[in-house]
């Protein structure tokens, strides 16, 4: 028999659409030129990168070329802005020839756009006519740097379209000190660590009708990948190219402004959310072309705790849950470039249940199947939402009941070491955090006293945490309920901050998978803490009583 889908609502609500993506505003198109195949930073990794980060802003189009010396006047016909990722370092003498030269300068003059950041000014030590258009170039007796450190931007101008409403945020990335000075650019925002004075960070100016942007931000992808970053790049390539910006900032990054609730809810045929005015606080996302139920993002204060689909893992879906492999099909990862699993998470039916304080209940009938084949496995989730709590925090419980539909369930994972085809990030399976990109400093706190030992222990809680974008602590705590430990199960954790790739999971098939017969049942319990703050041992202890108590 067809399956019709249900969704049920059990209050009347206003519909509407989530709110675009920044920089998307129906304006033509802004195309850009990409200069590159030469940095002494990693530029076969960047340049791919910065061309990916503006064509999916949607307000670009982009084109790179690895042979900027060859460019005439008449290639940048089409071209409303270059972004230079170039430089010759340590070869500071080269030149292109003098046609190259002067069509760059003419593009600029003519009322085009030109951009660098962090290495790509540091080049044409004697043309004198590139000092006039760049800034913050590598002196060679008197700049220097450290290591890669939480930076702390701060942005001194938020009147300029560039900065305009942007708050300060913190990056990963590495600080130039004392580097060149054109006192004809003005400086927007400034950038400092721990043992070092602030160094101006974001700088705009004019040459003929044309505009320049440069940031000394953006040593390598890491650094790329932080908002504050990419907010910075795409809104100086669009006010370069157009003298003006039409990009939303992030909610992330604007400034504070009225901090007095508003709640409200908004819902489309895919989303449900709760809203703070018009920033988002948590939003539940379903029957979408991800395959499975989400939630994405989640807020507490200023940060985003949640990553949606990183490109290191497509399928990595904020906080969600997805089994591995049932009989021995794939449900996690998608296949061959496409949104789709082996194995299909289909939702049959999704009630959400409003509560007039802004708690949630969100229940849904799920069934498991391969592509094409028979249900294995069906299942009833609830999730209950707090209301928004004094503290900030975010606070969800989890109940999923599972039943065996199929003659046979076999619930299996990737084999840990130790197994035959043991590997060592195998284990992982079922409720799932992937953790903002945006984060630094991480620090885990678990129930049992080796806080470096984290995977394959058997804690009752975990939580890990983070330096928010903003600088401040935050993090998420798991909550294992008692009547859900099994032999088998243990933590699940991923740490690496060069990708950044942050990862946690209470794995119930982490040792061994679970079989179960036609008719079978288990049920699985937790609840998710999202910390606004960084909390101490006591306070997670209290959190998981509270939980098992109530």
């Amino acid at each position: 028999m067809k399956r019709i889908f249900a969704i049920i609502f059990t209050v009347t609500f206003f519909f509407a659409a989530s709110g675009s993506l920044p920089g998307v505003s129906g304006n033509k198109t802004i195309n850009v030129l990409i200069l590159s195949g030469s940095n002494n930073h990693d530029w076969k990794q960047t340049t791919p990168f910065l061309k990916k980060m503006l064509t999916e802003s949607g307000l670009f189009s982009v084109e790179f070329t690895e042979q900027p010396d060859t460019l005439k006047l008449s290639d940048l016909a089409d071209t409303d802005v270059i972004v230079s990722n170039w430089n010759s370092w340590p070869d500071n003498d080269i030149r292109w020839p003098e046609s190259t030269e002067k069509a760059l300068l003419d593009f600029i003059k003519s009322g085009k756009g030109f951009v660098t950041f962090h290495a790509s000014t540091s080049a044409f030590y004697n043309w004198p006519e590139f000092k006039e258009i760049s800034t913050a170039a590598w002196l060679m007796d008197s700049t220097r740097h450290g290591k890669s450190s939480d930076i702390s931007v701060i942005v001194e101008n938020t009147r300029h379209p560039v900065t305009r409403g942007m708050s300060g945020f913190f990056v990963h990335d590495e600080l130039w000190i004392n580097a060149g000075n054109n006192k004809k650019f003005e400086v927007l925002g400034i950038a400092a660590d721990k043992d070092t004075k602030s160094q101006p960070a974001v700088m705009v100016t004019e040459y003929g009708k044309g505009k320049i942007f440069h940031t000394i931000l953006g040593h390598d992808v890491r650094a790329m990948r932080n908002s504050g970053f990419q907010a910075l790049i795409l809104r100086g390539t669009e006010w370069a190219a157009t003298g003006k910006v039409t990009q939303t900032l992030p909610q992330e990054l604007q400034e504070n402004g009225n901090t007095a609730p508003k709640l409200s809810w908004q819902r489309t045929d895919t989303t449900f959310a709760l809203l703070n005015g018009k920033n988002v606080i948590w939003q539940y996302n379903f029957n979408t072309k991800h395959g499975r139920p989400f939630f994405h993002p989640v807020y507490v204060g200023k940060n985003n705790i949640t990553c949606l689909s990183p490109d290191d893992h497509l399928w990595h879906l904020g906080q969600w849950f997805c089994w591995k492999y049932i009989n021995q099909v794939n449900y996690w990862e998608y296949q061959n470039g496409t949104y789709r699993s082996d194995g299909v998470t289909k939702i049959e039916r999704i009630e959400i249940i409003p509560g007039p304080d802004f708690s949630a209940k969100i229940k849904l009938e799920i069934v498991y199947h391969p592509v094409n084949g028979k249900d294995v496995l069906s299942e009833f989730r609830t999730i209950s939402i707090s209301p928004p709590l004094d503290n900030g925090n975010v606070c969800m419980d989890y109940q999923f009941e599972f039943k065996a539909v199929g003659d046979t369930v076999e619930l299996n994972r990737t084999p840990v070491e130790g197994e035959p085809g043991g590997q060592s990030w195998g284990g992982y399976a079922g409720l799932s955090i992937r953790f903002n990109q945006d984060f630094m400093d991480v620090h885990f706190m678990p129930s049992w006293e080796d806080n470096k030992n984290i995977n394959g222990q058997t804690g009752d809680w975990l939580y890990m945490g983070f330096r928010g974008l903003d600088g401040k602590q935050t993090g998420s705590q798991i909550i294992i309920a008692p009547d859900t430990r099994r032999e088998g199960a243990a933590w699940y954790s991923v740490n690496r901050e060069a990708v950044p790739f942050y990862y946690f999971s209470p794995a119930y098939l982490y040792n061994k998978p679970l079989t179960l017969k036609k008719g079978d049942t288990f049920t699985l319990n937790y609840r998710v803490v999202h910390w606004a703050n960084r909390p101490d041992y006591k306070q997670l202890e209290c959190e998981y009583l509270k939980f098992v108590q109530q």
